[in-house]
């Protein structure tokens, strides 16, 4: 991973006491393109009765450490695949990607009492082995990805039969390598099938609902599903409302405009993102 990836998920990984804040923002002042969004970011609407934010340092403690991790893992993942062949359309995947990140914690301000600083990251990596799929075979997975569109299929039965695994577990191989909090790993190992996560699966089935109402919405890989035996209706599946209070709660006349509003402003941040700077530089 970049250095200024390594730096902030070491320094998330230790007692919030014991952060060395001087050394992420000497990281950050080095990558002046996250250094630029962080600056605008804490600038935006959404900080400005704050004041003005002029520092590095003054940006760092507005949004927050996660928030500065999230942001530095969303600019540097895309130039990290640059060279990624077309089996997968770069601008495609991370679309969706950032999207799916965006409306997971959308989703889980609405479904959880507290809000978990995971989501966001696990939503934007949980497709990460679809990459690594691509890259290390790139013949059997364009053909994996062009039954997938020609059957209107998901990805991962198909993946298993042709490769005997799927994105989800050389996803979490790869979450592993760059120690990623272990929340996050078990989000991409499992976040097509939550029921099998052995431990509290909260953020994983609000993935799973966030990257569902993408695919509904047009945020996929470009094709739409109709076979996909988890499929559910706009207000989400029982075994959400089942698991979070919040979610037995909301009547789906209401919940619905919110979704919708979700994926608009989901739409609109992955065009504001791409249309800036393609994935393809």
């Amino acid at each position: 991973m970049p250095v200024i990836l390594n730096t902030l998920t070491e320094a998330l990984s230790v007692n919030a006491n014991k952060v060395d804040v001087d050394k992420i923002v000497t990281t950050i002042s080095y990558d002046k393109s996250l250094a630029a969004q962080c600056l605008r970011m804490a600038n935006s609407a959404l900080y400005r009765n704050r004041g003005d934010v002029a520092t590095i340092r003054d940006a760092v403690l507005t949004l927050g450490l996660w928030r500065i991790r999230d942001l530095a893992f969303s600019c540097n993942l895309p130039l990290m695949f640059s060279n990624l062949s077309s089996v997968v359309p770069k601008e495609t995947f991370w679309r969706h990607s950032l999207a799916t990140g965006y409306v997971a914690q959308k989703l889980g301000c609405e479904l959880q009492n507290v809000q978990n600083e995971q989501l966001y990251l696990a939503g934007l990596l949980h497709d990460i082995g679809i990459l690594i799929n691509a890259i290390l075979f790139p013949d059997d997975f364009r053909n994996i990805m062009e039954e997938a569109a020609r059957d209107h299929s998901p990805v991962w039965p198909i993946e298993k039969r042709v490769l005997g695994f799927t994105h989800a577990e050389s996803g979490r191989i790869i979450a592993d390598l760059w120690r990623l909090p272990t929340e996050v790993g078990e989000v991409i190992e499992y976040h097509h099938g939550p029921e099998a996560q052995p431990t509290n699966n909260e953020v994983t089935l609000i993935v799973e609902l966030a990257d569902k109402l993408c695919w509904k919405f047009g945020l996929g890989y470009g094709y739409s599903m109709s076979t996909d035996p988890r499929e559910f209706s706009y207000d989400g599946p029982q075994i959400l409302r089942d698991k979070f209070t919040k979610a037995s709660q909301l009547r789906t006349e209401e919940y619905l405009p919110k979704l919708v509003a979700h994926m608009a402003a989901a739409r609109e941040l992955a065009d504001r993102v791409f249309g800036l700077a393609s994935v393809d530089n």
